[in-house]
């Protein structure tokens, strides 16, 4: 069993926003504070790109931390649910079974899918 503490956006190194408990579970995050620049005027890129427009994605979030069985799966569904935004990507994860999620918003709010406080510490 292990406590995984989830990363404080534009936080210090260490910094967490919430702990969750592990056990035959795998824990991916995706999010924006890690891999960016900023320009004068405090606009952020980021590297999540909307194939689309060529640009980062611009929807509010800032990170969607992915529990899954597999870890592959939880990577392609935090990026996937990252791109989706908050109100697509929680009704992705909350018509699947055996996956949880927690997106963070750029006011830093933490939204849980329908289980995940289960895993919370």
């Amino acid at each position: 069993d292990f406590n995984i503490g989830i990363q404080q956006p534009f936080g210090e190194r260490n910094e967490t926003v919430a702990s969750v408990h592990a056990n035959n579970n795998s824990i991916v995050s995706s999010g924006i504070y890690e891999r960016y620049f900023k320009t004068k005027s405090g606009k952020i890129y980021h590297h999540i790109l909307n194939p689309k427009t060529g640009y980062s994605y611009d929807n509010d979030l800032i990170a969607v931390t992915i529990i899954s069985e597999k870890s592959v799966d939880g990577d392609g569904l935090s990026t996937t649910c990252f791109a989706l935004g908050l109100k697509k990507g929680m009704e992705l994860i909350n018509r699947n079974d055996d996956v949880e999620a927690m997106f963070i918003t750029s006011d830093e709010k933490l939204h849980y899918s329908e289980g995940f406080e289960n895993f919370m510490q």
